[in-house]
């Protein structure tokens, strides 16, 4: 037998063998977008590294400033939505690079069969001892088991890149997830009154004036609460100031279980609250608050509040609506005095 050159050209490429070439060239796109992932992903972590950077510097230069404490918890709080972004865009690298390396297996196996296809027409052709250029086959055999072994190993270092993609985005997002459970508990923690429980006057008054925007928006009514704790200094002055706390924590609990879970309590100032209440009626408002009234003064001879109350009307803001609410409250001060 003669031997031949072995040089490949685009005329001795079968069918089999063409695919295997396109299944090649889908793979190398393919690793180019998920390199392209994982830099956008790098980038991304870095955005959010440096806005957490951002989010402690503001914090310790307040020195716990309260104002300050609820920007950089919120900046804290989209700084970890973005970090399990990342983590998603990661564990979708992983699996397309999964997918590649499925891609090349078939290549790998679409090369074998070629390969073999070789080999059995220049064993054929050696027992027919009349085609001087089995050698040249073979050669071309062992070319595609080559390449077939090469994309195997390509394959097998795509698995093993998208099972760390796929270490690195369940750490990620497990990480992410701490930290938004953390950022949840910091913006509740600074929308929640330490002693009472309640909303925090700030987040209060923003959740109040929601409400009166809702009222205007769909005409359902909106009754406003204004509670004072009667007597609060005197048991501060007389029983101490932790008497004090447990009176306002009292009030504070009584009206939570009185009214319904989405009603807005608010710790107005010292020993004031307001309880805006959607969808109610004055009437029904009001025996709301009587309740709470009767409730205290179960508890204790000398625990009582006097409460004052308004309804949304048509142009109303939150500074129009908790003046009434107040002037009804001195309203019916003035009212029990007389009496």
């Amino acid at each position: 037998m003669c031997g031949g050159s072995g040089a490949l050209t685009p005329g001795d490429l079968h069918p089999d063998q063409q695919t295997a070439s396109d299944h090649d060239q889908t793979a190398s796109d393919a690793d180019q977008t998920w390199s392209d992932h994982d830099q956008t992903a790098s980038d991304r972590d870095q955005r959010s590294a440096d806005e957490d950077q951002e989010a402690s510097d503001a914090d310790l230069a307040a020195g716990g400033d309260a104002a300050v404490h609820d920007q950089s918890a919120a900046a804290r709080a989209r700084t970890h939505s973005d970090r399990a972004t990342v983590s998603e865009l990661r564990d979708d690298t992983a699996d397309k690079r999964l997918d590649t390396a499925s891609e090349r297996d078939v290549a790998a196996a679409e090369r074998d069969r070629e390969a073999n296809a070789r080999d059995r027409e220049a064993r054929l052709r050696d027992a027919l001892d009349d085609f001087a250029g089995s050698d040249d086959v073979l050669l071309k055999a062992e070319r595609l088991r080559a390449s077939a072994a090469s994309d195997r190993a390509k394959a097998a270092e795509d698995r093993t890149r998208a099972a760390r993609d796929r270490e690195q985005a369940a750490a990620e997002r497990e990480l992410a997830l701490r930290a938004q459970a953390r950022a949840r508990d910091a913006l509740v923690l600074a929308a929640t009154d330490e002693l009472t429980g309640v909303s925090t006057r700030k987040d209060g008054l923003l959740s109040i004036a929601r409400e009166i925007e809702r009222a205007a928006r769909t005409g359902v009514g909106l009754v406003l609460a204004f509670v004072d704790v009667n007597g609060l200094k005197q048991v501060n002055d007389t029983e101490g100031h932790a008497a004090g706390d447990r009176l306002l924590q009292l009030v504070a609990e009584t009206m939570r279980v009185n009214v319904r879970p989405y009603d807005v309590i608010v710790r107005y100032g010292g020993d004031e609250f307001l309880c805006a209440m959607p969808n109610l009626d004055r009437a029904t408002a009001g025996g709301r608050m009587k309740k709470v009234a009767t409730t205290l003064a179960a508890s204790h001879k000398h625990h009582s509040i006097t409460f004052g109350l308004t309804e949304y009307e048509p142009g109303d803001d939150i500074t129009g609506l908790i003046s009434r609410a107040d002037a009804d409250l001195l309203q019916t001060r003035r009212a029990d005095r007389n009496s």
